[in-house]
């Protein structure tokens, strides 16, 4: 197990719900470079924070991996808030796909969501784009 395993795993699962939806948001990912996409795009920034990387118990640590996810999705005003909404969705049933009976761990890292926090809709006064922001804990093991 590693952290771009770690990574990829949420990603991918975000990510290929998201697509389903509507493939023409833009995914970002705060491992990589980032260019704003522009006033007219819709899109979602993904940031992976890890908060611990072992767990020690008596004797030699293991591998597990705890941390939060965010991801703030970008839709702009003049698409409205049920495109928001839609979009908001779809990373939610991402997010919670890891948990599943069914999911397929390509990864191998045993990934897994707890309670998902919002989404809580932000409209910002002279911002182009409305925000909507979803977080959660995650775990993930060798």
């Amino acid at each position: 197990m590693t952290l771009v395993n770690t990574r990829a795993a949420f990603e991918k699962a975000v990510t290929d719900k998201v697509l389903d939806v509507d493939p023409t948001v833009l995914m970002v990912y705060d491992n990589v470079h980032f260019t704003n996409p522009g006033k007219t795009k819709k899109y979602i920034l993904m940031t992976i924070d890890f908060e611990q990387s072992t767990l020690q118990n008596q004797g030699a640590a293991s591998s597990y991996y705890f941390g939060v996810i965010q991801c703030n999705i970008y839709v702009p005003k003049s698409k409205g808030t049920s495109v928001l909404s839609s979009i908001c969705e779809s990373v939610i049933n991402g997010l919670t796909s890891v948990n599943t009976s069914t999911y397929v761990d390509k990864f191998s890292c045993s990934p897994k969501v707890r309670d998902i926090n919002g989404p809580t809709p932000l409209d910002i006064e002279n911002r182009s784009h409305f925000v909507g922001i979803i977080s959660c804990q995650f775990t993930a093991n060798a």
